[in-house]
């Protein structure tokens, strides 16, 4: 009797937390349908009707709530779908719209890591492509300022540049620069009429940029015939060369030799139509040819350039046609009339534009250089000439096979380039 009482007592103390579950259960239900979130209202409403099948309207709701499950899955499938084709266009705010109406599901954790991460990231990326776009643009228009010699745009479109383009942007500008200062000089030292130095500075300027703003090949010229009275000290130095070119020899008479007036027009196109054809070597020595005899051809130095930088984006090495040794043969002919600045700037042109006989020609520039240092009294402040002639003779000897034409230049030459190691 006493186990029976026992027992009894024992389900009514039950009945009340029994109750209070599933009224609990049925509470949090209802908070879930109202917030939206059918997923945990159908997993509480069952979870209620587990615990009583008859609990109020609990199984029904049961029932109705994971049929809504079903269709808001589907939904949100459509959802994530249509989110997914908004992110890959780039319409992120779209995208982002789609997946915040994904409260539940599988497609859940995917969806907010769109929303988090993937998005953000994306975001992010558009606007340094975009930034990346605008610098290229502004690239582009500081460069084609520069090679008009617009240098006041110019300075304003490299020096605001970021990304990619900084780096060639401070290039750029550091030629500016280093152009500016050296015409300035040449322009000082022109004013107190030490025409050497000023030829020798407006020089610098040109191995810069040759067509640069102010003519400077043509102050160059101008310096020299004011200099040509001046009377320069022998130094013990022997006559470079009779004033005349020397005769015609091996291994210089390949570029020496006389030759015929360039036609600048009907030379220009030839070295269009070698380049459409692909054959570069010859466009790239056409071009070098019409320079020698117009030095400030804007089409011909932009072929150059632009076929060096494809030639560099491609990985390819491009080396001028014998075209181009019309430019050679006219800085080593003003070398041997001792119009060194001049015979410097055309053999640089050479060089710059691939040509094929790189030994010979930085031969003859180093020996311009060592000559206006000798003959200048080998002064401390020309000590740069003697490190540069050193430069170019070193140069001149990493090319396999080449040997100095000693027969045609001083002794001091000859043995100064053998010296250098």
């Amino acid at each position: 009797m006493k186990k029976t009482l026992f027992i009894f007592a024992l389900i009514l103390a039950t009945v009340p937390a029994f109750a209070s579950k599933k009224d609990d259960l049925y509470k949090a239900a209802q908070a879930a349908a109202g917030q939206g979130n059918v997923q945990e209202a159908a997993r509480l409403y069952c979870a209620a009707a587990q615990e009583d099948a008859s609990y109020k309207d609990a199984q029904q709701n049961c029932n109705i709530m994971a049929q809504e499950v079903a269709r808001e899955n589907r939904r949100n499938d459509d959802r994530f779908a249509d989110g997914v084709k908004a992110f890959n266009s780039g319409d992120f705010e779209t995208a982002a719209q789609k997946f915040n109406n994904i409260k539940s599901g599988p497609h859940l954790a995917d969806a907010q890591a769109y929303i988090n991460s993937k998005i953000p990231q994306a975001k992010a990326a558009a606007a340094n492509a975009s930034n990346d776009s605008a610098m290229s643009a502004k690239f582009d228009q500081g460069v084609a300022a520069y090679q008009r010699n617009d240098f006041g745009f110019a300075k304003a479109a490299f020096g605001g540049i970021t990304g990619k383009h900084q780096s060639d942007a401070q290039t750029y500008l550091q030629k500016i620069k280093n152009y500016e200062q050296a015409y300035a000089e040449g322009d000082r030292l022109a004013d107190a009429k030490n025409y050497k130095g000023a030829a020798s500075a407006y020089s610098e300027a040109a191995s810069v940029k040759p067509d640069g703003p102010n003519d400077p090949r043509g102050r160059i010229s101008q310096m020299n015939q004011l200099a040509q009275g001046a009377v320069v000290a022998n130094n013990n130095l022997p006559p470079v060369v009779n004033h005349n070119p020397p005769p015609v020899g091996r291994p210089i008479a390949a570029v020496v030799e006389s030759r015929p007036k360039v036609d600048v027009s009907a030379t220009l196109r030839d070295a269009e139509n070698a380049r459409k054809k692909g054959d570069l070597s010859k466009a790239i020595g056409l071009y070098q040819k019409v320079l020698s005899a117009d030095s400030s051809n804007a089409q011909a130095r932009n072929g150059i350039e632009e076929m060096k930088k494809e030639a560099e984006a491609s990985n390819k090495t491009i080396v001028a046609g014998s075209e181009a040794d019309f430019m050679l043969a006219k800085g080593i002919n003003e070398f041997y009339r001792q119009d060194f600045e001049s015979a410097e700037t055309h053999i640089r042109d050479y060089l710059d534009g691939a040509g094929a006989k790189a030994g010979l020609a930085n031969f003859y520039l180093g020996a311009s250089k060592l000559t206006r240092y000798i003959l200048g009294g080998q002064q401390q402040n020309d000590h740069k000439l003697l490190v540069q002639a050193e430069d170019n003779f070193r140069s001149a000897k990493k090319v396999q096979g080449f040997a100095p034409p000693e027969k045609f230049v001083s002794p001091k030459i000859v043995k100064k380039f053998q010296e250098t190691t």
